[in-house]
């Protein structure tokens, strides 16, 4: 099993359910999500962030904040042009690039080494198995 090949299709499959996530109308969203609005945005793009931060190497990290930025800004103008009961707002992409960049902060921290992590117990586990 080739693990790098797995870490990128999860971190498509998460940016897909965050996308799916933020375009589901309003009154469609499941209570789970319905914390408050900035917060949403800081803990999901954080968390994008950190995960990202283990797959891509340091000195490419502006690329993840990049890519999360216009990810949130697309989101927003999505939203503000579908009316299905979403509104875009500017200070989503204020909280948002704040997540990526607290997540990129953590990164740097440690947590970027969650892969090595990963790959040691999965290998753990097949040498109990």
């Amino acid at each position: 099993m080739n693990l790098p090949r797995v870490w990128w299709v999860f971190g498509f499959i998460l940016v897909l359910i965050a996308l799916v996530v933020c375009l589901v109308p309003g009154r469609e969203l499941p209570g789970a999500f319905e914390l408050n609005d900035k917060v949403s945005h800081l803990v999901g793009h954080g968390l994008l962030a950190i995960y990202f931060s283990g797959l891509v190497p340091r000195r490419r990290w502006w690329k993840i904040f990049l890519f999360l930025l216009l990810f949130g800004a697309a989101i927003e103008v999505a939203q503000y042009y579908m009316n299905v009961g979403r509104e875009g707002d500017p200070r989503d992409v204020v909280a948002n690039s704040i997540g990526a960049l607290s997540g990129l902060l953590l990164g740097w921290l440690g947590l970027s080494r969650w892969p090595e992590f990963a790959t040691w117990l999965f290998s753990r586990k097949r040498a109990v198995s």
